[in-house]
């Protein structure tokens, strides 16, 4: 079994920098000092990091333990010094608040999510779509909410009788208002899905094939000829039996025209990871490095290619923002000391050379 390695970004470093900064101001104890002691040894980025957050901390107490523990600090605390220089006094008011603010603006920035205020759509028919990288939030007229992720299309028709919606390109989750006189009925490749109270995510793969995944109540999958009841929302689940396949919250599958994969019922905390797109961040427990990359590859114009046949199948842990370009490759070069080269828009990714 292939041993799962945790991609560790700057941004969580420079978190754990400001927990360790935080203890350290109020007294480590002897087993504290010594879990410090092996954190600062698992990385040059840890050590770094802790001394950027320790001068920023702006209290001389710190700087004197940290130059106890760790020759380097002595540099550490000149420069402290030396920029104290520069620091105005109300900023040095609120320096003993740091930490924790430090850590706050750390999730918050990671967790916000991509889209703005939701864009409120009122025409019968309208095509929305989102480039590389782009999130965005569509409210309907009907108050149903659409969320399209990286490089999407949908085309919406609101009419009279069907409210139809049509994924053209990409990734969309819905949550679907009740509307007993109009079905909610979204086409993919060689399907459709009727919603019947609910809410979903539906992923356009390759060769008219699409992942579908209920997040509440159920949905019906039929083929995208197969004619429906006007009657729709009035069937009983077992009425549905001839119409298609019946879906429910956790549910989730491959189509292409019927099951191409079995379906599979997942646990809470895996629906809330495969939505996480939606909060701007990328979640992976144990997936390959190579699916990650691909994950990766959907949200940025440059493309990471990786090189080395015997680093695709290591398995990885973390989150990231979508998009972060920066952070992966640092987190790459930090926990699997995988160097990149940079050719146009496409990043080249090789297992360091050892000298």
């Amino acid at each position: 079994m292939n041993k799962v390695t945790p991609l560790i970004s700057k941004e969580q470093i420079q978190e754990q920098a400001c927990e360790w900064i935080s203890r350290i101001d109020r007294g480590l104890e002897d087993r504290e000092r010594n879990q410090l002691q092996l954190w600062i040894k698992q990385s040059d980025n840890h050590q770094s990091s802790l001394f950027e957050m320790a001068a920023l901390w702006d209290d001389l107490s710190v700087m004197h333990e940290l130059s106890g523990l760790f020759p380097l600090a002595e540099k550490s605390n000149a420069d402290a010094q030396q920029s104290r220089v520069f620091l105005s006094r109300p900023f040095m008011a609120t320096a003993a608040s740091f930490a924790l603010l430090c850590s706050i603006m750390f999730m918050w920035m990671q967790w916000q999510p991509q889209s703005d205020i939701p864009q409120q759509v009122q025409a019968q028919s309208q095509v929305h779509e989102t480039s590389v990288g782009e999130q965005k939030t569509i409210a309907l007229g009907d108050g149903s909410l659409i969320a399209l992720n990286t490089n999407s299309a949908v085309e919406v028709n609101l009419g009279d009788k069907v409210r139809s919606i049509k994924i053209l390109s990409g990734e969309a989750h819905f949550e679907v208002a009740p509307d007993a006189n109009r079905p909610f009925v979204v086409a993919a490749g060689q399907n459709k899905v009727t919603a019947i109270g609910t809410a979903f995510n539906v992923q356009l793969l390759e060769n008219k094939r699409f992942e579908l995944l209920v997040t509440e109540g159920k949905v019906l999958v039929s083929e995208i000829n197969q004619s429906m009841p006007d009657d729709i929302h009035k069937l009983k689940t077992d009425d549905f039996s001839a119409l298609g396949t019946i879906m429910v919250s956790g549910d989730t599958a491959v189509f292409d025209g019927f099951f191409s994969e079995p379906m599979i019922r997942l646990s809470l905390d895996q629906v809330q990871r495969n939505l996480s797109w939606q909060q701007g961040m990328l979640v992976f427990q144990g997936e390959s490095l190579e699916y990650a990359i691909a994950e990766m590859n959907r949200y940025t114009a440059k493309q990471f290619v990786l090189k080395d046949e015997v680093i695709k199948a290591r398995r990885v842990a973390g989150y990231f923002k979508v998009g972060d370009t920066e952070g992966l490759l640092h987190a790459l070069q930090n926990n699997f000391a995988i160097e990149h080269e940079v050719v146009g828009d496409v990043i080249y990714l090789n297992a360091a050379q050892s000298h």
